[in-house]
C-alpha cells in the first residue's frame, strides 16, 4: 500500500494533478482510490463523478486501464456519525446522537481535519493498492496533520482524563470519592459557564469519551503510517510565478513534521510558441505574440530555477504545460496524464 498526498497553495491545479495522478496509476494496473479532504467540489468535476456518499468507481474502461479507480470525498457529518456508531460505550449512542452540542460538533472549526485522518485510516484498510489525497488548496493545508495530532495529546492528558471518567460520580455521588482536587475543578468549571452549560458539555463529554480516545488510538496510528517514508510521501503542487514560495514553504513545513517529500510538480507552464507572427499581422497580434513569448520564457526560467534549487532534495521534479482547456472530465484529464508521460 502507498499513500500520496497532494499539498499546494490556490489556483495551481493542485486537485487535477492529484487525480491525473491517480488514473495514470489506474491505467498502470493499480486498484487506486482518490480521496479528496477538500471541501470543495473540484474532484467530482475532474473525474465527472456524482454526489452519492462514499467512494466511486470512476468509468476508465476507454483509456484501456489495467486496474481500477476509486473517487471519494470526505464527508464531515458522514465519518463523525460513522465513527460515533463505530465507538460509542453501550447504552451511549443516542444520548451522543440527539444531544443538542453534537447537532453543534460538526460546524465547529477543525472538525473537518479530524476526520480527514480518521477517512485515511478507513482507506487504508480498504484494500487499496494506493491512496492519493488531495488537500484543501491552501498554506493551511497541513493543519490536517497537525489538529489530530494535539487532539491525541489532548485525549490522552490527565485532567481530559479525570473530566471524562469522573463527571457522573460527582453528578450523582458522594463528592468525596473525587476528593478536593476533583471538587474544585467542577466547581470553578460551573462557575466559568454557568451550571446549566456546564453540565450539558460535560454530560456530552463523558458520553463521548469513550469515542474520542477510540477516535485517539486509530489517529496515532494512521499518523504513524503518514510519517513512515516506505510507505507515504508527499508532492508539492506549485505553477511557475509560485514555484520558489511555495516550494520552499512546503518543503520547510514538511521537514519540520518528519514527512518524506518526494515530489514537486511545477504545473501550468506555458509552453514555447511554435509559430510567429504571419506577415502583415496587426501590431496588437504581433504585441500578443511578443508578451506571450515573454511569459513563456519566464515560465521556463522559473521552472530551471526550482529545479536547480530542489533536485538534490526532492526526487522527482516534473513540469507540466498549460493545457487548452481546464480540466472538466475523464479525457480532458487523460490529456493531463498523456502530459505527464511526455515530461
Amino acid at each position: 500500500m502507498k499513500i500520496r498526498i497532494f499539498v499546494g497553495t490556490g489556483g495551481v491545479g493542485k486537485t487535477s494533478v492529484a487525480a491525473a495522478s491517480g488514473l495514470k496509476t489506474a491505467i498502470e494496473g493499480s486498484r487506486c482510490l482518490v480521496l479528496t479532504i477538500d471541501p470543495a467540489t473540484r474532484l467530482k468535476t475532474a473525474l465527472g463523478i456524482g454526489t452519492a456518499g462514499g467512494a466511486q468507481k470512476v468509468p476508465i474502461e476507454p483509456f484501456a486501464a489495467k486496474g481500477e479507480l476509486w473517487a471519494a470525498q470526505l464527508d464531515v457529518k458522514q465519518r463523525l456519525d460513522h465513527m460515533v456508531r463505530r465507538h460509542a460505550r453501550a447504552g451511549k449512542l443516542q444520548l451522543i446522537l440527539e444531544h443538542p452540542i453534537y447537532q453543534a460538533v460538526a460546524r465547529l472549526v477543525g472538525i473537518q481535519e479530524l476526520m480527514a485522518i480518521e477517512r485515511i485510516g478507513e482507506a487504508l484498510a480498504e484494500g487499496y493498492d494506493e491512496v492519493i489525497v488531495d488537500t484543501a488548496p491552501s498554506r493551511h493545508a497541513l493543519e490536517f496533520l497537525d489538529k489530530p495530532e494535539y487532539f491525541v495529546q489532548l485525549v490522552g492528558s490527565p485532567i481530559v482524563r479525570l473530566v471524562g471518567r469522573t463527571y457522573h460520580w460527582w453528578e450523582k455521588s458522594s463528592l468525596a470519592r473525587l476528593g478536593r482536587f476533583g471538587f474544585e475543578l467542577y466547581s470553578q468549571i460551573e462557575s466559568l459557564v454557568g451550571v446549566k452549560l456546564a453540565r450539558d458539555v460535560l454530560e456530552f463529554f463523558s458520553a463521548f469519551q469513550g469515542v474520542a480516545e477510540a477516535y485517539a488510538r486509530e489517529s496515532a496510528a494512521t499518523l504513524k503510517r503518514l510519517h513512515d517514508s516506505r510507505t507515504t510521501s508527499f508532492t508539492i503542487v506549485t505553477s511557475p510565478f509560485k514555484a520558489s514560495r511555495d516550494a520552499g514553504f512546503f518543503w520547510e513545513e514538511l521537514q519540520k513534521r518528519k514527512f518524506f517529500v518526494e515530489g514537486l510538480v511545477v504545473n501550468r507552464i506555458w509552453p514555447e510558441l511554435a509559430v510567429s507572427a504571419r506577415p502583415g499581422a496587426t501590431r496588437e497580434a504581433e504585441a500578443l505574440v511578443t508578451w506571450y513569448r515573454h511569459v513563456s520564457a519566464a515560465h521556463r526560467q522559473a521552472w530551471e530555477h526550482v529545479a536547480a534549487e530542489y533536485s538534490p532534495k526532492i526526487r522527482r521534479l516534473l513540469p507540466l504545460r498549460e493545457l487548452p482547456a481546464d480540466i472538466d472530465g475523464l479525457p480532458a484529464l487523460h490529456q493531463m496524464v498523456q502530459a505527464m508521460g511526455q515530461a
